[in-house]
Parts: structure tokens; C-alpha cells; sequence
């Protein structure tokens, strides 16, 4: 599921090693180019991460994906799911906001 977070419009790349995770969120995947720090969208990522009930955490333009080890596939599925929302919801903030046209 983390890899396939890959095919998000904002995410530029995807990693993890065992439960520890990794989601860089980029305003053009061609190039890799950020987003201005100054516009806080992965802020505003982890702020829709809280509306569907996840606490995850920003890393400059990353969002850190680190469930506890007793997490059950289950509730792994339903991690992603949220998370998926939650980035669909930066996504429309990032286009309503003109923010990818910013260089």
C-alpha cells in the first residue's frame, strides 16, 4: 500500500523499511520540485491526517508513517485508506490555493 501512494498527484516518492514510512509530498513529479515551505502543505496534510483520525507527523515536505508494531493488517488497510482521503484533500487545498503554479 505505501508503494502505491506513489501514483498520488502531490506524492513524488514513497519509501519505507519494515512499519516505518515515508511520503514526500512534491508540487511537480516529473521533476521533484517542493512545494515553498512557506505554504505549509505538508501541514496541511497532517491536518487533514487529523480529520480522519490519523496522528502522523511532518517532516519538512515528508509525512512519517510509524504505526505501532502491534498494528493488525487490518488496521493497516485502514490507515491507508485514510491517509489515501486525506491526501485527496491536500490535493484539492494544493489546487484551489494555485499552489503548484509557484515556483
Amino acid at each position: 500500500r505505501l508503494c502505491a501512494l506513489a501514483e498520488q498527484p502531490l506524492v513524488g516518492e514513497s519509501r519505507g523499511l519494515g512499519l516505518i514510512g515515508g511520503v514526500e509530498l512534491v508540487a511537480d513529479k516529473a521533476s521533484k520540485r517542493s512545494f515553498d515551505i512557506r505554504r505549509g502543505v505538508a501541514a496541511k496534510a497532517i491536518t487533514f491526517c487529523l480529520e480522519e483520525g490519523l496522528i502522523l507527523r511532518a517532516l519538512g515536505d515528508t509525512v512519517a508513517i510509524c504505526p505501532p508494531l502491534i498494528i493488525s493488517e487490518e488496521e493497516i488497510h485502514e490507515l491507508f485508506d485514510r491517509l489515501t482521503r486525506a491526501l485527496d484533500k491536500t490535493e484539492a487545498f494544493v489546487s484551489a490555493e494555485g499552489y503548484r503554479a509557484a515556483a
